[in-house]
């Protein structure tokens, strides 16, 4: 079923009406002292306006014909929006955007109910987080979500903002300013990261080497804008293997820097600090002593980082064997149908 102009009305109001509450709260917060950067703002901007150029015409006309075109939307709703907003940092705005009224009468006692900030707790954790980001990937992959998306424009939409939703929890805790153990630690944050590449990679995997149709929905029978069935569904399979993966390897190095800059920061707080000259003895200055106070923590980290790149590997490998085989399997039997 092709969307129609109800449909991108539709979907373009709510971002429309974020944008709105954003410049709101952008002009009553005009006299603040710490102001907003440009940079801030072109970010939030950039998110939202990829995340509408997605669900509006003609590129969801173009992903309801192909498999592919799908994938490249699911990357900017999962991944590349949430980032660039989860940088430009727009809560503040946003809460200053909102009328008077509904911050009093709604807002403020939401954000102090015991209850909500016990719910928020639990879905904020970082366990949740990245449960309903791999979650969110996998259920809307299923055949039978890709048919109820191409029949029903509503769901396609609800998948686009459940992707942005849990795209933007899962990021806002990637990318927290604040540390544990207000919180979620550094290491916690690299692990979640390393959980959602190699989650994500099997799929890809698979979809890019299997040999039957799996989306029988975008099979129409015909070329579709000149590619078939069987070549698009492996191109989507390729965008979930390697592009998000190599945009979740950036965010990792971009994390890794986090993490180093927090731990200078540490270190010349302690040290200003100090009220004795014994921290020299817990920070040493010479480089062997600093080479042989490291030594644990970097022979940990390289093995995580080793054993991580081996996990890759075998999935990837265990994948491709599984899809050669059933594709063997299929061979075989269209082979034996055949000879009767």
């Amino acid at each position: 079923m092709t969307p129609d102009l109800s449909f991108y009305c539709g979907a373009a109001a709510p971002v429309l009406g974020l944008a709105w509450t954003y410049l709101s709260g952008a002009r009553r917060r005009a006299d603040v002292r710490r102001s907003v950067s440009t940079a801030r703002h072109a970010a939030f901007a950039g998110g939202l306006m990829l995340f509408l150029i997605t669900v509006e015409w003609p590129f969801a006309r173009w992903a309801h014909e192909l498999f592919s075109v799908h994938q490249i939307g699911i990357i900017v709703a999962r991944i590349i929006a949430p980032v660039l907003i989860v940088a430009a940092r727009p809560a503040g705005l946003l809460v200053a955007g909102l009328p008077r009224r509904l911050r009093s009468t709604w807002l403020k006692p939401g954000l102090s109910n015991r209850y909500l900030q016990i719910g928020w707790h639990v879905i904020g954790s970082a366990p949740a987080a990245m449960l309903l980001y791999v979650a969110a990937l996998y259920l809307w992959e299923l055949p039978a979500a890709q048919a109820t998306i191409l029949g029903a424009p509503l769901a396609g939409l609800a998948m686009h903002f459940s992707m942005l939703l849990a795209g933007l929890l899962f990021w806002s805790r990637i990318f927290a300013r604040r540390p544990s153990p207000h919180g979620i630690s550094y290491g916690a944050r690299l692990m979640m990261l390393w959980l959602a590449i190699l989650t994500q990679l099997p799929l890809g995997a698979y979809l890019t080497v299997k040999q039957q149709i799996l989306y029988p929905a975008y099979a129409t029978g015909r070329l579709l804008m000149g590619v078939t069935a069987s070549s698009d569904e492996a191109r989507g399979g390729f965008l979930i293997w390697v592009p998000s993966a190599f945009l979740g390897l950036v965010a990792l190095m971009v994390l890794v820097d986090m993490l180093g800059r927090h731990e200078t920061r540490l270190d010349e707080k302690r040290r200003r600090w100090s009220p004795s000259n014994s921290a020299i003895l817990l920070y040493p200055e010479s480089a062997s002593a600093l080479r042989e106070m490291t030594r644990g923590k970097n022979r940990r980290m390289a093995i995580g980082m080793a054993g991580f790149g081996l996990a890759i590997f075998a999935a990837i490998l265990g994948m491709s064997v599984s899809a050669h085989r059933m594709s063997r399997r299929e061979n075989m039997r269209l082979y034996a149908l055949s000879q009767r």
